[in-house]
């Protein structure tokens, strides 16, 4: 299994604020999707009660110490169905929740597919860089200072390796650019394996 870290980072290191992105970016929006749809996508609970909602075309699977944590009914008030783990999970295109109350046993429980993103938030990406747990960082780096009140954490540079960048300058619209950028685990060893 391929464990991705998916994140749009400032200058910076400002991913977000209020737990909101303090910068509205379609096309990172719109890469995003393109990147994660169909696989498993793995959360925070802050995340994903900043997104209030599953991903659609993703299995969603929420991180919280709270066992009994509950996502927010519908918008029409009809309550969400959540698989807990160690239940079977659908396939990875499905739509449904699932939580989890660490992100070893997660990974374990998602060990059947072939990739899953991590997609926040920063205390997620810290304890799975701080655990050699990841094999890629997917990020867009944005070429602009933002105030926020959560970062990116410091990784191991020398651990990874530019394997693709996509240039996105600056536009009369938007006085920033931006770049997608992929990196790999040099010699793609994890404590994981």
């Amino acid at each position: 299994m391929k464990v991705s870290i998916v994140a749009a980072v400032a200058q910076n290191g400002i991913i977000g604020i209020n737990n909101s992105l303090p910068w509205h970016l379609p096309e990172d929006l719109a890469f995003f999707k393109q990147t994660t749809l169909g696989c498993p996508v793995l959360m925070g609970r802050k995340t994903y009660e900043s997104i209030n909602r599953p991903l659609p075309g993703r299995l969603n699977i929420v991180l919280s110490g709270n066992s009994d944590w509950r996502p927010s009914p519908a918008k029409d008030g009809t309550p969400r169905s959540v698989i807990a783990y160690p239940s079977a999970l659908p396939e990875g295109s499905t739509t449904q929740i699932a939580t989890a109350t660490n992100l070893p046993n997660a990974l374990k429980w998602l060990s059947r597919f072939e990739q899953v993103f991590l997609i926040g938030g920063s205390n997620l990406y810290q304890q799975a860089l701080s655990q050699n747990l990841v094999d890629e960082l997917i990020l867009t780096e944005i070429h602009q200072n933002f105030e926020g009140d959560a970062s990116f954490p410091d990784w191991n540079r020398a651990s990874f390796q530019e394997t693709d960048r996509i240039v996105n300058p600056a536009t009369p619209e938007r006085a920033w650019g931006f770049d997608f950028v992929k990196y790999a685990r040099v010699n793609n060893q994890s404590a994981k394996n």
